[in-house]
């Protein structure tokens, strides 16, 4: 497993997150809540569901027992949302910083939201979380259009880029 590419994606999932939340810091209370008939509804439906898979992966990967997503409120304002978000994802930052190989490819039994059994190596669950955030960040994306705002890029690339300009 190679460590540092795994690495690199869940900190790209923590810089397209701060960027979509800061992209969704200008709207109004209506605008953020209001059913798009988009994924989860609307721009505050589908951040609360990312959110929700975050935490339960992230304890999930920890041991701990989980259930239902809803065990895993999104705070209704985006101020304490985006912080109690932001410090997850430090503290994702900070557990992958610490993995070698052998634990990445740990398996890692678990239950699904429906109560089944499940066993998947922890780099697997690292890359279904960036990719199920990825996914969910492009409908906001375009109820962000929808609304005639202004989206903000979060594509692979433009982390990349960002990475080389902070270190030129």
């Amino acid at each position: 497993m190679d460590t540092q590419a795994v690495l690199l994606q869940v900190r790209y999932s923590a810089w397209a997150t701060r960027r979509v939340l800061e992209a969704v810091a200008v709207l109004t209370s209506d605008e953020l809540h209001r059913n798009l008939g988009n994924s989860y509804g609307g721009i505050h439906g589908t951040l609360a569901h990312i959110f929700q898979a975050d935490s339960i992966w992230f304890d999930r990967l920890h041991g701990v027992p989980t259930g239902p997503l809803s065990a895993y409120p999104a705070p209704p304002d985006l101020a304490v949302f985006s912080q109690d978000w932001l410090a997850l994802h430090d503290r994702w930052i900070a557990w992958a910083e610490r993995l070698d190989a052998a634990a990445w490819d740990r398996p890692v039994p678990h239950r699904n939201t429906r109560g089944e059994s499940d066993t998947q190596p922890a780099w697997r669950i690292a890359l279904h979380v960036v990719n199920h955030a990825s996914y969910h960040r492009g409908q906001i994306t375009t109820m962000l259009r929808q609304l005639g705002k202004q989206p903000i890029g979060t594509d692979l690339m433009a982390y990349y880029r960002s990475i080389a300009a902070a270190t030129a």
